[in-house]
Formats: structure tokens, C-alpha cells, sequence
């Protein structure tokens, strides 16, 4: 008989058991770190937001005919009229807007939905069809 007592591997069992709701809570952590994430992008997608409020500072831009959707996304995101280049490109492509060159005068009071409305010459559509 060895003069250890029967608790010792109780101790190894303890510690495992720490372990798996240490490795648990990380897992749920990324879980809801990650909804959180994905939640903010699709808002951002479907619910943006402008970058100031009204009446905002105007801003000209010119659109070429051989504009990219990225390259489009580049001039606004440099002219402070959207926040992210990635999610302006998603929608773009998401709403299937056809650009139409030119130039336009935006405001940053405008919301990235607005601004695509606008390049794609929906926006005086809408006005036309109002009056």
C-alpha cells in the first residue's frame, strides 16, 4: 500500500474540468464577438449612415466611364463622403447599380444608399417622376 489518499486524482480532474468551461467561455466569447461583428457589417450594408449631419460639406466628383466600383468607392472614401470603400462595393453590387459618368455634387449628409441612387441617375428618376 503507498501512503498517498485517494484525492490526489481528484486534483487532475479539477483542473480539467477548469479547462473545459475555460475553452467553453472562449468559444462563446467568439461566438457572440463574431455575431456582433457580422450584425454591425449587415447594418452597415442594408442601414448606413452619412458621415455628418445636414446640410453637410459638398463635395464635386467626376465619374468616368472606365470607373471600377472599387475605384468609384476610392474617390468617395478619399472625399470623406462614405467610411469603408469594402461596404460601398458590396452594395454596389448587392443593389446592381449601373454608374453613370459625370460629375455630381454630394454632401456628406448623404448616406452611401443615397450617393448610389445618385451616380446611378435613379435619384433624378424619383425627382422627375415627383413633380
Amino acid at each position: 500500500m503507498s501512503g498517498r489518499s485517494s484525492g490526489d486524482g481528484g486534483s487532475g480532474t479539477a483542473l480539467g474540468a477548469v479547462l473545459k468551461i475555460l475553452v467553453y467561455a472562449a468559444i462563446l466569447g467568439a461566438l457572440i464577438w463574431g455575431a456582433g461583428m457580422g450584425y454591425r457589417f449587415g447594418r452597415e450594408i442594408f442601414c448606413p449612415a452619412a458621415m455628418s449631419g445636414e446640410p453637410g460639406r459638398e463635395v464635386e466628383i467626376t465619374i468616368g466611364e472606365e470607373d471600377s466600383v472599387s475605384s468609384i468607392g476610392e474617390i468617395l472614401e478619399k472625399n470623406g463622403l462614405i467610411d469603408s470603400r469594402l461596404i460601398f462595393t458590396i452594395q454596389a453590387r448587392l443593389f446592381e447599380t449601373e454608374f453613370q459618368p459625370g460629375t455630381y455634387d454630394l454632401t456628406t449628409a448623404m448616406d452611401s444608399r443615397e450617393i448610389l441612387d445618385v451616380l446611378s441617375g435613379k435619384a433624378t428618376e424619383e425627382e422627375e417622376s415627383q413633380t
